[in-house]
């Protein structure tokens, strides 16, 4: 048998000799399945690590909103894309209606959501299309703790660009809309059980 195959068949082989010194008597313990156990248990953790479902920490900025008042702005750079500030307030009133029950819409709130659309003709060649950013904000009035001054803060934020062509434009912000108050009521949600 050649020397290498002897080292090889050595090493996987390797054993301990365990001593029990109180009974007078000795055993080999093979390393080998001490190392594949180990492995075994390391990647079953791991494993168990990842799969678990994570805990769901609301953002305290979030907690208590009791009510918001809801506004609009839409900044168009060329011809119009049909996106006015009335369409986007029932789109927003609608979705938190349907989105965050527990929320109340009350022009007389000092928290505030505002959803801002800016959107921009690109026109090239054949192209007639858009590009445009939308933001969407919760605000809350709140105390600054150095000077007990109050103060206007972002309590939440999502922001997104978006393009495409001129007839998939009101889309576009109508789908960003949505997607924006879905992750609202989800973090919402998760602050206020």
């Amino acid at each position: 048998m050649p020397a290498s195959r002897k080292r090889s068949q050595s090493y996987d082989q390797l054993a301990i000799l365990r001593v029990d010194e109180s009974l007078g008597e000795a055993e080999v313990v093979n390393t080998r399945r001490f190392r594949t156990t180990t492995w075994c248990f390391t990647w079953l953790m791991t494993s168990l690590l990842l799969v678990m479902p994570q805990t769901v920490m609301g953002d305290p900025m979030l907690r208590k909103l009791e009510c918001v008042t809801i506004q609009a702005a839409v900044m168009e750079s060329g011809a119009s894309f049909g996106i006015t500030t009335e369409t986007l307030r029932a789109a927003l009133l609608a979705g938190i209606k349907a989105k965050l029950p527990r929320l109340k819409v009350d022009p007389s709130c000092s928290n505030r959501i505002y959803f801002k659309v800016f959107m921009q003709n690109i026109a090239a060649g054949n192209f007639d299309g858009f590009a445009g950013h939308v933001a969407f904000d919760v605000r809350r009035k709140a105390t600054f703790t150095d000077t007990s001054e109050p103060i206007d803060a972002r309590a939440f934020d999502l922001e997104s660009y978006i393009h495409g062509t001129r007839d998939k434009a009101k889309t576009s912000v109508l789908d960003q809309l949505n997607s924006h108050l879905a992750q609202f009521a989800a973090d919402y949600a998760a602050a206020n059980p």
